[in-house]
């Protein structure tokens, strides 16, 4: 069986499953390099079919993650927004609507003439629809449609799966999770009319639902709450995260009982004490005066209180001790961590990026689900790596290679694990290219800035040349297997694989990996590596250790601030040219720069 499923709002995500696996899953904004671009995917839909070899003829379905559609989300482009632009919405659009109860709510269209793209695919449709009244609800209908003529296949093909099954699917069969009870939680901002589930998969891997609400608003909160602090909401909720531990509980309580005294949870249900009139003004007028570090504090930790009190309650309630979780929400790697620190919760997971680029990797297993006469989970592969995305050839290589100035650049076509861990050990700063680029918002050693993770130093030096990160932003490690009980406190002996769980770190760790940990309260999310998962990464690692006797490295995106993740040598090349980087490291070339 050939499903290809989409996902087409921010971003746009393709994926393709055949035969019981995910073959690949990739975001337009790979592509287009416009960060969380929502454009319909044309080039991943390209790289996933000519990847597998095939044809969209040969497609034995095609699913749409998410029910309903965002016709003027997608017009204004609402990935190249700036801080401004969602403040002159909150201004123009929700504070009318919502605080001043008028009547009418403005249309984006109306009040971003200026965003306006109708230049997209299908262009002729965007052109004609936009001045209609009555375009969103015909954009919703339109959709399965305007996916089968680009695909040139049987508009009956193409089917819609319920998004917040999508997300619950996508972390389930990601896990290591079968033949048991699994409870399952969703929860974002919205999908679907909906920001929070409950779950339960049986022994056989069967779905049921047992409690769904759109009164969860702890997403859409945390996103407005982003913007108070002058950050890019739906892109810098995590720099919020980043900024918590700075804030300190005597002064930050007084944000924390502003936000106590609207959503709490009440056995497994989400209920208010007082319901807000808006995600925004509501708070920033009470938030007044209160210093960022400390709102920060306050807000990050109601939500580890409400998801922990919802988990735990949970857990009392269906009796079930294995938990995964997705959603936008999910992404908040510290909260996770404070789930899996609970005595109720034996074992959890959480899907490598589970926001909502991973619909489109859900809503194909669904798809797959519903055409199945006889459905047996135990036939589908578990998600075993992330590394789902495009492989430069020899030729791409060298053809970049080719165009360097070779008196600025040393090149190597024969280079081992030992030369790349001793420039690392020898504190460059090197970048890394190779193989099959990741699926997601985090790197996971293909796409990865890489350096030693020993000097806190290498911070600044990773800001300065490349980075621009916040100031009381961390980076990250990626562990060695065999280092983890050593450099995390583990318990449990969790896997997380995909940075998906802030951990402690015990003070050998600390020690090892000062630069890749919080400063502030000294945890980490690592990517936990073994063999299995990157064989040359992990070689990478094992040289590293017999030069510096340390199990870990410093691991960040390979990107140039602003841009996405790089795919392409020819991207690589670039950010070597306009950074400070020492080297890049490609599937056949070592690059560094003549100091």
């Amino acid at each position: 069986m050939k499903i290809l499923s989409f996902y087409l709002n921010m971003p746009s995500t393709v994926s393709l499953y055949i035969d019981g696996r995910i073959v690949s899953a990739v975001q337009e904004e790979r592509f287009t390099r416009n960060k969380n671009d929502e454009i319909f995917p044309k080039s991943s839909i390209d790289y996933c079919l000519k990847e597998a070899g095939i044809t969209a003829l040969e497609l034995d379905g095609v699913a749409i993650a998410s029910n309903g559609g965002a016709f003027d989300d997608l017009l204004v482009r609402r990935s190249k927004w700036s801080t401004s632009d969602y403040l002159k919405e909150q201004k123009l659009i929700w504070s009318p609507y919502l605080v001043e109860k008028e009547e009418r709510l403005r249309s984006l269209l109306e009040v971003f003439p200026d965003k306006v793209d109708d230049e997209m695919y299908p262009q002729d449709y965007f052109h004609n629809m936009k001045n209609d009244e009555g375009r969103i609800k015909k954009y919703n209908k339109d959709r399965e449609k305007i996916v089968a003529n680009y695909l040139g296949v049987n508009e009956a093909k193409v089917y819609r799966m319920d998004h917040h099954r999508c997300h619950s699917h996508y972390s389930y069969y990601a896990s290591p999770f079968r033949n048991e009870k699994v409870l399952s939680f969703t929860i974002d901002g919205m999908g679907d009319g909906l920001n929070a589930t409950i779950g339960i998969y049986d022994e056989n891997g069967k779905y049921e639902r047992v409690y769904e609400t759109s009164e969860a608003n702890i997403g859409r909160i945390y996103r407005y709450m982003t913007l108070h602090l002058g950050m890019k909401p739906n892109e810098h909720e995590f720099k919020v995260m980043g900024l918590a531990p700075y804030g300190k509980a005597k002064y930050g309580q007084e944000a924390l009982d502003i936000f106590n005294q609207t959503l709490y949870v009440d056995g497994v249900e989400f209920k208010w004490h007082t319901k807000p009139t808006d995600s925004y003004y509501y708070f920033k007028d009470k938030l007044e005066g209160i210093r960022f570090d400390n709102v920060a504090w306050g807000l990050q930790t109601w939500v580890e209180n409400l998801l922990t009190t919802w988990v735990k309650n949970s857990i009392d309630k269906f009796g079930i001790n294995k938990v995964i979780l997705s959603g936008g929400v999910a992404m908040n790697i510290k909260a996770m961590g404070e789930i899996a620190k609970l005595q109720e919760v034996s074992d959890i997971f959480v899907g490598g990026s589970a926001s909502d680029e991973s619909l489109a990797i859900g809503a194909g297993i669904c798809l797959a689900e519903d055409m199945s006469e006889n459905w047996n989970s135990k036939n589908i592969h578990p998600i075993e790596n992330l590394y789902l995305g495009p492989k430069a050839t020899l030729k791409e290589e060298k053809k970049t290679i080719d165009n360097l100035d070779k008196l600025k650049y040393i090149i190597t076509d024969t280079f081992s694990s030992q030369d790349i861990a001793e420039h690392l050990a020898n504190g460059k700063v090197l970048a890394r290219c190779a193989d099959r680029m990741e699926f997601g918002q985090r790197s996971l050693g293909n796409r990865s800035l890489l350096a030693d993770p020993k000097d806190l130093r290498v911070k600044e030096t990773i800001n300065t040349m490349i980075k621009n990160r916040d100031f009381w932003m961390p980076f990250a490690p990626i562990v060695m297997d065999k280092y983890v009980d050593k450099y995390l406190v583990n318990p449990k002996g969790l896997v997380s694989k995909y940075m998906t769980i802030g951990f402690d770190t015990t003070a050998e760790g600390y020690e090892a990996m000062t630069a890749a940990c919080h400063p502030a309260d000294k945890s980490a999310r690592p990517e936990m590596l073994s063999k299995e998962l990157n064989p040359e990464m992990y070689e990478i690692m094992e040289e590293f250790e017999k030069i510096t006797g340390r199990g870990a490295v410093l691991n960040t995106s390979f990107n140039l601030h602003g841009y996405p993740i790089v795919n392409t040598p020819k991207e690589a090349v670039c950010v070597l040219e306009n950074s400070g980087l020492d080297g890049i490291i490609l599937n056949n070339y070592l690059v560094l720069k003549i100091d």
